[in-house]
């Protein structure tokens, strides 16, 4: 393969990579034990942009691989073997690329609920606005999170809303709001208690 080829294939990869990565990134690090890490949650605004980048690199790839060419390198058995094997892996490519830009969407969609119980009236409430969410896996993230949390008895994080519910136990006497505020900090989002 041409170093041209490779350089935009492994461009395509990277943005997309990059353009996922406020929802992939604290899922890796989470699954690999380490905390997840607010720096990602930073790189969601620049989401379109990488996406953009993605799309470019994409495209110019399958310019360089299926653009004309000149006849002396049609008749070639071995460019002929070389430009299949090119195309396979810029097919695939392309479909780990895609996969990877909507990834958010998808594990919003159809990852599964962490509420630990149904919330009812019998428990405490405390609802916080959550700013900075960017698509319904940073919502997952969160509720998976604050589930971890000694006390918690039911979670209901809503990105349509910007808001977690989180309910404990009519027993819990000190409920640990510093707690919450910090856990959804150290996810990256600001949060804030809207009441108790």
């Amino acid at each position: 393969m041409k170093s041209k080829s490779v350089t935009t294939l492994s461009g395509t990869i990277a943005a997309a990579i990059l353009a996922s990565s406020c929802c992939i990134g604290p899922l890796i690090l989470a699954g690999l034990g380490i905390g997840s890490v607010g720096i990602f949650s930073s790189l969601e605004k620049y989401r379109p942009l990488f996406m953009i980048i993605t799309f470019a690199f994409i495209g110019t790839a399958f310019y360089l691989t299926y653009r004309k060419k000149k006849s002396d390198e049609c008749c070639d058995i071995n460019n002929v073997k070389i430009d299949r094997i090119k195309k396979v892996i810029l097919w695939i490519i392309t479909v780990v690329a895609v996969g990877l830009l909507f990834f958010p969407y998808a594990y919003g969609t159809f990852g599964k609920s962490d509420s630990v119980v149904q919330m009812n009236d019998d428990l405490q409430k405390v609802v916080i606005k959550v700013e900075g969410m960017a698509c319904k896996a940073c919502a997952k993230t969160i509720n998976s999170n604050i589930s971890k949390i000694q006390g918690v008895s039911a979670v209901s994080v809503s990105f349509e809303r910007g808001e977690a519910i989180v309910g404990f136990d009519s027993k819990v006497k000190d409920i640990p709001t510093d707690r919450l505020l910090t856990t959804i900090e150290n996810l990256g989002y600001k949060p804030s208690v809207t009441s108790e």
